[in-house]
């Protein structure tokens, strides 16, 4: 089976930035209804706030008139949702505590990032693709990390990533690409909106380390900053099983 990385969208979610409940419905038709005028379907308003759910971010989220979701719709383009990537689980517990707060933080240097897609990949790898976690992470009923381990490339590791030609997606089960308290500069965010998108929110915590095929398109919500999205990730004998069908 494929792994669906999106972790279920619930009505009692947690808000994660403040923003109220990520999801709520509005009926708009109700099939219990008796009304002759009104069709006899139950159809709802589907509220989402993209942000407490997994999701893909464009430049725009970050940068003033940088390219949209629907920017990476193009011919061009709309490779950076699908394609072959690379799952880097990094091993043990480097979250460090942050004084006078609960939250916890691991900023993987280059060093630990390297090591990581020599693991998962078997050899030396210059990605264009990359989801990031941690074995193991903090995590909730439904696979998605505490919001209180923030997880974030460093610099160093952010701008080795960018330097590859084709590198154009990078994802995270923590809930961001920075961790800037207090701050309102977004620095990882900047680096790797560079050669494309990121992906944050998501449930890795089933997923082996290793190589597969990512489809991941987002909602095309026309000129929107970021959108929600429910990647799946295809192992290679999968995908070549059902290539032997067609």
């Amino acid at each position: 089976m494929p792994y669906i990385i999106a972790p279920m969208i619930r009505k009692n979610a947690p808000a994660l930035w403040g923003e109220g409940t990520p999801y709520e419905t509005q009926v708009i038709y109700d099939i219990a209804s008796d009304d002759p005028k009104k069709p006899p379907v139950h159809y709802e308003a589907h509220i989402l706030k993209p942000h407490s759910i997994a999701h893909i971010d464009a430049p725009a989220h970050t940068i003033k008139n940088g390219a949209k979701i629907t920017d990476f719709f193009s011919a061009e383009k709309s490779g950076t949702f699908f394609g072959p990537i690379v799952v880097v689980k990094l091993k043990g517990n480097h979250y460090q505590p942050i004084s006078g707060t609960p939250n916890f933080h691991w900023e993987v240097s280059l060093s630990q990032l390297k090591q990581g897609i020599q693991e998962a990949a078997g050899k030396d790898l210059r990605p264009e693709k990359l989801l990031l976690t941690t074995d193991p992470y903090p995590g909730n009923g439904d696979g998605q990390q505490d919001p209180a381990y923030a997880l974030t490339l460093s610099i160093e590791a952010a701008n080795w990533l960018a330097s590859f030609s084709k590198f154009n997606f990078y994802g995270t089960s923590w809930k961001s690409t920075d961790f800037q308290p207090g701050r309102r500069e977004r620095p990882i965010h900047q680096i790797l909106f560079e050669k494309g998108v990121v992906c944050e929110c998501l449930a890795l915590k089933e997923v082996p380390a290793g190589q597969y095929l990512l489809v991941g398109f987002p909602l095309p919500l026309e000129n929107s900053s970021e959108s929600p999205v429910c990647p799946v990730l295809f192992e290679k004998d999968e995908l070549e099983k059902f290539i032997s069908q067609i």
